[in-house]
């Protein structure tokens, strides 16, 4: 533990909190952060460290606060979490070229990608190109029934993949190679490792939990071509007849006992089945022959296909094939976005998401329109590596990658919910410097707009608009006040942020909500980054239409 840092973090994050809390450090939101910046450090070496922090900024001047956090500021504020090991790990099987790296990203094509299941396109492409290797985008889009594929999924996965840094340039699609399954099925079949089952699946169940064969599991394998060529013909239809790989029986895992093969489908449901497909395969079957007919060598996929290696490992060892190297790695979520591709479609279904790219959503179109960059969710993908264990990223190490990258092109500016005119006479002309601009106040009456809840707690008459001078303010109640101009002496006074010339902006909330305040007035463009004082970073979405609108990014 590097206790100086602590106290040095302690500080930087106590100044910014009690800036923008009105002068005073909040001990619950230091010690979070100090968490968040120092994950393998005790709480009760924290708690001290951030109870001194607090202390001593509380006693501090306003402007003796504004003058250190401008400080950190300008050193690019924000802290980052403490460095551990970069980069993704070495594949020791491939080091020195004694093996190709072929990797490939096999999703159902369903719903266009998000972070989740981005997590192994991203990983699988970085490994290829590591290793100088070959990645490939294949689409499982074998199940024209449950999880039909999306219309022109090709086109939706290249501009998402793209735009996160993926270049593809292989791909391909399971529905394309049916006639290739056929021949690998039928090759089971004369090797007497597969058979057409046609057995109600209850009582199919029943004996396969008990350990036991089915009566279909005995046929000869002319019998067995013979039905497998009525599934072909579609003489068999849906239920009728399932093809199965002959395992172990006794296999404790009821789930690796003669697992599903093919299956019959009477009206699928692909855009580009050609209408005479009646027979699919199952993707742990395709998955198998893609990856050897493709030498893949690496498979990077979620712990919840774990088991896959052991059911393929049949397939594998009757066709006498090397399997491809599989890491598994644990389900990855990110603060309250939704990332299951079925509860996103039915929620578009019923009305609850505007789309795919809806701010509350994981989707990558989403987290693009959010105005999150990809080089940073690429960090967040490789630090939470390879390991099994679940994944949970918190949003407060997402902001601190992406800050790293948006702060210095965000135009800073004011935001005020509430919004009163502060009118101070009898001045003279006067130019100030705001935020990085100059703005012009004329002789005589200079207006400002103040956040009407910051000025009513206010206890003191006298306060300090920014960059600006003291007035003193008699009466707090109305839309529109007067002020006396009461000098320039900053000790002890608090300091007031001020808008000259106001525009509305509706912000976008993460929880879907839409709020509208006023920031100074600008020419805004789409895509552009604005920083909101004391509220955080957002993107520009639109400027059609009578406000402009931005996405809150994140604080």
């Amino acid at each position: 533990m590097d206790l100086e840092q602590i106290k040095a973090d302690a500080y930087r994050y106590a100044v910014k909190n009690a800036f923008e809390h009105k002068g005073k450090a909040d001990m619950g939101a230091l010690i979070g952060k100090l968490k968040a910046l120092h994950k393998d450090t005790d709480i009760k070496k924290i708690t001290p460290v951030a109870a001194e922090a607090v202390k001593k900024v509380n006693a501090m001047r306003p402007e003796d606060i504004e003058k250190d956090f401008r400080e950190f500021e300008g050193q690019g504020y924000e802290l980052k979490p403490q460095k551990g090991r970069e980069g993704l790990p070495p594949l020791e099987w491939a080091e020195g070229g004694k093996e190709p790296v072929v990797t490939r990203y096999a999703p159902n094509p369903n719903g266009p990608p998000h972070l989740g299941n981005a997590r192994a396109a991203y990983l699988s492409y970085a490994y290829a190109e590591m290793y100088n290797g070959k990645f490939i985008l294949r689409f499982e889009d074998t199940d024209p029934k449950v999880k039909k594929p999306m219309e022109n999924p090709e086109e939706a996965f290249r501009e998402d993949l793209g735009w996160f840094g993926i270049n593809v340039k292989e791909v391909y699609f399971a529905s394309d190679r049916l006639q290739l399954y056929y021949s690998y099925m039928r090759k089971l079949i004369e090797m007497e490792k597969a058979y057409v089952c046609q057995c109600n699946s209850e009582e199919w169940r029943k004996l396969t939990e008990g350990k036991k064969s089915c009566p279909c599991r005995k046929k000869g394998k002319a019998k067995q071509l013979e039905l497998f060529e009525k599934m072909l013909s579609h003489e068999l239809k849906e239920g009728e007849g399932v093809l199965r790989i002959k395992t172990d029986l006794k296999h404790p895992d009821p789930s690796v006992r003669d697992w599903w093969v093919a299956r019959i489908v009477d009206k699928p449901e692909n855009p580009r089945a050609t209408g005479k497909d009646h027979v699919w395969p199952s993707f742990m079957f395709e998955s198998a022959i893609d990856d050897h007919e493709m030498g893949v060598t690496l498979i990077l996929r979620g712990q919840e296909h774990a088991q896959n290696s052991t059911k393929q490992k049949f397939l594998y060892d009757y066709f006498g094939w090397a399997q491809p190297h599989a890491v598994h790695f644990g389900r990855l979520s990110i603060g309250d976005m939704v990332l299951s591709t079925s509860k996103i479609k039915a929620g578009i279904e019923k009305g609850e998401y505007t789309g795919w790219d809806d701010i509350r959503l994981g989707t990558l179109r989403a987290l693009r329109r959010r105005g999150l960059q990809p080089k940073a969710l690429q960090r967040i993908l490789i630090d939470c590596g390879l390991t099994s264990s679940d994944a949970n990223i918190s949003m407060e190490k997402v902001a601190a990658y992406n800050r790293e990258l948006i702060q210095g092109e965000a135009v800073r500016t004011t935001y005020l919910m509430d919004p009163i005119k502060i009118e101070v006479p009898g001045q003279s002309e006067m130019e100030i410097e705001k935020d990085g601009v100059s703005i012009l106040l004329s002789q005589g009456m200079h207006g400002f707009l103040v956040s009407a809840e910051e000025i009513r707690a206010i206890k003191e008459p006298v306060f300090r608009l920014r960059n600006a001078y003291n007035v003193r303010l008699e009466d707090k109640e109305g839309m529109s006040l007067m002020a006396k101009p009461a000098g320039n002496e900053m000790q002890g006074k608090q300091v007031v942020s001020w808008i000259h010339e106001m525009m509305d902006l509706e912000l976008v909330l993460p929880d879907g909500r839409r709020e509208i305040g006023v920031i100074e007035k600008m020419d805004l463009q789409n895509g552009e980054y604005l920083y909101l004082e004391k509220k955080g970073f957002c993107i520009v979405d639109s400027v059609e239409g009578k406000r402009p609108v931005a996405w809150f990014c994140h604080e």
